[in-house]
Order: structure tokens, then C-alpha cells, then sequence
């Protein structure tokens, strides 16, 4: 059957700007339409892939199954199909990306390329992402083309010719309801914001993503000047203080940041980063940028030192004020609500008569959460001693990091629980 013209005008518009990496792949097919029309382009050219979709045990997960199953059968493609059980937390949705990601993975085979089909409007709700959490320079270069074994070949198609391409090429989709949920904020930027911003510029989508573009350029070019040798060992991380100072401040930054990620500091803060620069530059004699690492200047040296902090035992929450470790928590029942909610990280306020049993445990009693910690900057050797507060053995909620689905305050709650954390300091010359 002859093609449409329309549809060989997409395929020519698709062709000049897709990135298909060389090699056998396989295309995550979610049965939405753009992994539809990813799958669709592929087979077109010739090349040779399979596809695999990932079944997250959702409400509709059944019906993007079928929807995959029909899409491959259509093109005459091997699919195969896997079932993830999702861990349980605050957001179905980032748990099923954590699942879908680790199934894609077991599944590559040596030499393929799993192609994703994020698009250009990806890239852009997810800068704007960035951009609203000042995720600087790092954040705007947007979702990476390539990371082995993954690639995103559509970053400069547009969604509205990935949806016509597979509806012309006679293809089954189906939208995944949860990207028209109101509540994610992905969601709200991708259905009230760009719409917004296109009465500016009607190619909003594809400027943000040539930006990316540029950006991942520009920041590839600082990660390879930035490249330095660090020494680690079991209790400590080296590297030469003048590599530090003699850089630019941009460089600098970038190499302070490399050190503390060898430290088990993976998302340095620029309070963290400071203080490394401090240190190395002899302005201070020390800098604890957490609980379990102290950097120093040792002669020609900047050194981190890991302690991994003792686990603190459990203890039960009361009025008052409870010692947990290095932490202290303030808790008081109120009949009158806060004035403004939420209050802050350091605060928790629940609904008094459905939480119950309240303690406070180590965070290495309940492992599905340490996730949570390692994505908030938690260096790695704090994140088994981190409190986890527990409502009657379920956890509700971890401090400065984030509050967990139970216990919330709505129209009905007559009591207020609130709890402040706070970590105890001390001075260092």
C-alpha cells in the first residue's frame, strides 16, 4: 500500500533531524505515539530492532499493552513484553520511570542501543523543569542524547508530527491517561505553560530544545576541563588544592564538585561547593559540608575524610523535644492550624488522630527510601543514620528531604501534629 504524501513529508522532515545511533536496537515501546512513530521510523529504514515494553502494573497498563502489542504486530516487529512491580512512595509515576529504566536495562543484550522517544517537547518541559528548581548550567542541557546504553534519537521532533506520523502510518496508540493528570507538574507545564509561552514564540518547543542542544556542548566541554585526578581509599578522598585554586571560578566549581562527588556527595549544594574552595584556598582550616565528611587542607592536598556516622536506635516521639543522633525533633499537638502551609523542609505537620505510635528510626531499617536521600544531596555515608519518622511502622516522613503519603491534614482534621527537625552544630575555628 502506498504511503500518503503527507506522511512521506514526515519522514523526510523526521529523517534530517533524528540521531540514530548505529548498531541492533530495540525501541521501548510504551504504546503511546511516540515510541509508535520511533518504531515506525526504524522499520522504515531498515534497520534492524525489536521492541520491548514494560507492563508497570498501573491502572491502564493493560490497555498500553495491548496497544504495543498491536503496534508491533502492524509493523511485523518482536516485542517483549515485561512486568515490574512498582516500590512503593509518594509518586506512582517516578517509581514506574525507576522501574521501567532497571527493566530496559536487564534487557539490552551486548552491542544494542535501547532507543527512547522523548521529543523535543520533552526536552523542554524538562528544561523549564530546571529552570524552576535553578538546577544551573547542568540542568539546562536538558535529557542527554546518549548515555549508553540508552539513546534519544526524536530530541528534535516535535510531538505533533510524531502523533500524525503514527496515526497516518495506520498505528494504535494510545495516550497514557497519567500525562493528563492535573497534579504533576511536568503535567501543568506541558498543558498551561508552553501553550502560554507559544503566543511569544510559536517554536518555543523547538528553541528550548536547540538550546539544550548548545548547552550540552558548552557543559561537555567544562566536564572534560574539569577532569582531575582524585585519590580515594577506604576513609578518605585527595586531590591537589591548586587544581582547585589555579582553575577559573567555573572550573573550580566543577572540579570542587567532582571531589565531593568522590566523597559520596553527589548533588553538592553551592554552600558545599564554597566551602571546599574555602578550604582549599587556606581561608578556613576546615569545612563539614555533612555529617559523615570533613574536608582539610593537608600540606599540597585537599582531603575528605568519611566517618560513617553510628546508627542511632530508635526512639519514640513525644511532646517535647526527642534526641535522635545529631538530630533533635520538637513535637506539640495544636487544635488551630498553621498559618501557612507546607512550613518548610525542617517541618511535618499530620492529622493527630491518624498518625499514631510515632517514632523516629534510621533510615537503614526502611531501604526503599534511601533513593530519596541519594536524589536530595544526602552524602552516601549518612544516608543509613538519616531519621525516617514512623507512624505506627510506617513511614511518613523523612526530614529536609520530603513528606510520604500518610497522615495529611484536609478538611476533616480537628487536631494538628507538628514536628520541627533540626540538626545540632558545632562551631569549628
Amino acid at each position: 500500500m502506498a504511503e500518503p504524501r503527507r506522511l512521506k513529508e514526515l519522514a523526510a522532515r523526521i529523517e534530517r533531524v533524528a540521531d540514530l545511533p548505529d548498531g541492533p536496537l530495540v525501541v521501548a515501546l510504551s504504546g503511546g505515539a511516540d515510541s509508535a512513530c520511533l518504531l515506525w521510523f526504524c522499520h522504515r529504514l531498515g534497520v534492524p530492532v525489536r521492541a520491548v515494553h514494560v507492563h508497570h502494573g498501573l491502572p491502564a497498563s493493560d490497555r498500553l499493552q495491548a496497544a504495543a502489542e498491536a503496534i508491533a504486530e502492524t509493523l511485523g516487529t518482536p516485542l517483549t513484553v515485561h512486568r515490574v512491580t512498582l516500590a512503593e512512595g509518594p509518586s506512582p509515576e517516578n517509581q514506574a520511570r525507576i522501574a521501567r529504566y532497571a527493566a530496559l536495562e536487564d534487557d539490552v543484550q551486548p552491542g544494542e542501543w535501547v532507543l527512547t522517544a522523548h521529543t523535543a517537547d520533552d526536552q523542554a518541559e524538562t528544561m523549564i523543569l530546571h529552570l524552576l528548581r535553578s538546577s544551573g548550567t547542568d540542568g539546562l542541557k536538558g535529557i542527554p542524547a546518549r548515555r549508553p546504553p540508552f539513546a534519544r534519537p526524536f530530541l528534535a521532533v516535535t510531538r505533533s508530527m510524531t502523533r500524525e506520523a503514527a496515526s497516518l502510518a495506520g498505528l494504535s496508540w494510545m495516550d497514557d491517561p497519567v500525562n493528563e493528570l492535573p497534579d504533576p507538574l511536568r503535567n501543568q507545564i506541558r498543558h498551561r505553560l508552553l501553550p502560554l509561552l507559544e503566543r511569544y514564540n510559536r517554536r518555543i518547543r523547538q528553541s528550548l530544545a536547540t538550546t539544550a542542544r548548545l548547552v550540552a556542548a558548552d557543559v561537555a566541554h567544562l566536564d572534560d576541563e574539569a577532569t582531575v585526578p582524585i585519590q580515594t581509599s577506604a576513609d578518605a578522598v585527595a586531590v591537589a588544592a591548586s587544581l582547585l585554586t589555579t582553575a577559573s571560578t567555573s572550573i573550580g566549581a566543577r572540579r570542587a564538585r567532582r571531589f565531593l562527588a568522590a566523597a559520596g556527595l553527589e548533588a553538592a549544594s553551592p554552600a558545599a561547593v564554597a566551602g571546599v574552595l574555602a578550604v582549599a584556598r587556606g581561608e578556613i582550616a576546615r569545612h563539614q559540608p555533612g555529617a559523615a565528611l570533613t574536608v582539610v587542607r593537608e600540606g599540597a592536598m585537599l582531603v575528605a575524610r568519611l566517618a560513617s556516622p553510628s546508627i542511632p536506635s530508635p526512639a519514640e516521639l513525644g511532646p517535647g523535644v526527642t534526641e535522635f543522633g545529631q538530630w533533635e525533633f520538637d513535637l506539640f499537638v495544636t487544635d488551630e492550624p498553621p498559618t501557612t502551609m507546607p512550613i518548610g523542609a525542617a517541618w511535618m505537620v499530620g492529622d493527630a488522630d491518624a498518625l499514631d505510635d510515632l517514632a523516629v528510626e534510621p533510615a537503614s531499617r526502611h531501604p526503599s527510601l534511601i533513593r530519596y536521600l541519594a536524589d536530595a544531596g544526602v552524602a552516601a555515608p549518612e544516608r543509613e543514620a538519616h531519621p525516617v519518622v514512623v507512624a505506627a511502622g510506617q513511614p511518613v516522613w523523612l526530614p529536609m528531604v520530603r513528606r510520604l503519603p500518610a497522615g495529611w491534614v484536609d478538611h476533616t482534621t480537628r487536631r494538628y501534629l507538628v514536628v520541627n527537625s533540626r540538626i545540632r552544630r558545632r562551631w569549628q575555628r
